[in-house]
């Protein structure tokens, strides 16, 4: 089997003229995929995510490649996963959670953006 190391330019990037080294190998590239976290990744490797939210990861800025969460999913992400007999999270309590440890957590330049979708 051999590996070519083959450049592309991302096409989400509008206009500009980053290079993503994506590795290929002679499988069958059409069933490769990379998830969310590997795509955002791949166009700023010091990106931060918040653990257990990645069914709420929507996309990333433009700007600075920065992960962002759909808050609205994020409520729904602790609802079902702290549905536990000893705490059953109600939506305030979801809400008060997200806004004092996850949306006020600051962790660098790179902190993920949760944002409110219409």
């Amino acid at each position: 089997m051999t590996i070519r190391k083959i450049p592309i330019t991302v096409p989400e990037m509008r206009g500009q003229h980053r290079l993503s080294d994506i590795y290929y190998s002679d499988m069958d590239t059409d069933k490769m995929s990379f998830t969310k976290k590997e795509k955002i990744a791949d166009l700023n490797p010091e990106a931060l995510f918040a653990d257990g939210f990645d069914d709420a990861l929507i996309g990333y800025d433009a700007s600075s490649f920065c992960a962002v969460y759909d808050y609205s999913k994020c409520l729904k992400v602790l609802i079902a996963r702290d549905d536990k007999p000893l705490w059953d999270m109600t939506l305030e309590q979801a809400h008060e959670y997200m806004e004092f440890n996850v949306v006020s957590a600051y962790v660098g330049d790179f902190t993920p953006s949760f944002v409110h979708t219409f």
